[in-house]
């Protein structure tokens, strides 16, 4: 299941719930019928969200790795679970809120095995793209490094 599109300021209210798009919420729908979903930090005013599967995929992919047990604390502290209300609306936690969505405006963008959240809406779309690019280029260096 991939996720895709991009959502530009969407909405937060004031309890710090976000609507996820519809065409983005079925795909949110495990497989497995795991309602369970994942808020991760990921960066000053970016969290992904991402299913119960994909959490099985990632920490299979550490377990084989070499030094397993800081790689394994590192990944979970990042990770908050949380899930979709009748509505479908996700509901930030508050220490989130405080820390990382900041604001009441998100970009809700379908990034392909996760849903990045992007509080950051005042940077440039040019600038968000190279950045975001160089972020996942870092990210696949860190893997590599762990031997995934």
């Amino acid at each position: 299941m991939k996720f895709f599109g991009e959502f530009k300021g969407q909405l937060i209210d004031p309890k710090g719930r976000l609507t996820i798009p519809k065409s983005l919420r079925a795909k949110l729908n495990d497989p497995e019928g795991d309602p369970q979903i994942f808020l991760q930090t990921y960066d000053t005013g970016i969290l992904w969200i991402f299913t119960q599967s994909k959490l099985q995929s990632d920490v299979q992919q550490i377990d084989a790795a070499k030094d397993t047990h800081l790689e394994l604390e590192n990944y979970y502290r990042t990770l908050h679970p949380v899930s979709l209300d009748s509505q479908g609306r996700l509901l930030i936690p508050s220490l989130l809120r405080e820390s990382v969505a900041t604001g009441n405006k998100v970009h809700v963008i379908g990034a392909g095995e996760y849903i990045k959240l992007d509080f950051q809406s005042d940077v440039d779309e040019l600038h968000f793209a190279k950045e975001f690019r160089d972020k996942v280029d870092q990210m696949e260096q860190r893997r590599k490094a762990v031997d995934f």
